[in-house]
């Protein structure tokens, strides 16, 4: 049994992913130090050029239709995560509810049924722009070394993104929530 677990072990060590993760410079441009602050400075040194890199290709920053998919998802996000705090003070979770919930939202709430339409097609517009992104990363091969770790982070986020749509598509507890399950 214990072979077993030296043998997985060495094989996700040894795996390019786990390389791509923990080698030096990929996620950290330079290694830990001792004090807290100097830890947090690293770490957001390295938000910060991935943000904003140092170098840049020229062909990378050529304005095209693609270009801003990730920060149209980022914004998505951000819009859903307000007009969702909006609509959650309005809605009951339990299958009695729900259906009664939504409709005194859209007729009786102010601004309830544009903050409702606003999270629907907001939510549409990001699995659209995620799915678009990450086409588009797989398409001009931008997940190929040294960039696996952001490639799995990009597919987890779709995931994610795509369970939280379903999530969503059962709240209102209507006919199509009752025969999506």
């Amino acid at each position: 049994m214990k072979d077993r677990v030296n043998k997985t072990v060495d094989g996700v060590q040894g795996s390019q992913a786990w390389s791509s993760i923990f080698r030096p410079g990929s996620i950290f441009r330079k290694g830990y130090t001792d004090s807290p602050r100097n830890r947090s400075y690293v770490i957001m040194n390295s938000v910060l050029y991935h943000l904003h890199p140092v170098k840049v290709k020229r062909h990378a920053v050529k304005v095209s239709y693609t270009l801003c998919l990730g920060g149209l998802s980022f914004f998505l996000f951000i819009l859903l995560t307000v007009t969702g705090i909006f609509l959650m003070f309005f809605y009951r979770p339990t299958d009695v509810q729900a259906w009664n919930d939504i409709s005194n939202l859209q007729t009786s709430v102010a601004f309830g049924l544009l903050v409702r339409n606003m999270h629907r097609w907001g939510a549409h517009l990001m699995v659209l722009s995620v799915f678009l992104h990450m086409a588009r990363v797989f398409y001009h091969g931008a997940y190929k070394p040294p960039r696996e770790f952001n490639w799995v982070i990009g597919v987890v986020l779709l995931m994610l993104t795509l369970l939280l749509s379903f999530t969503g598509y059962l709240l209102p507890w209507d006919q199509l929530a009752l025969w999506a399950v």
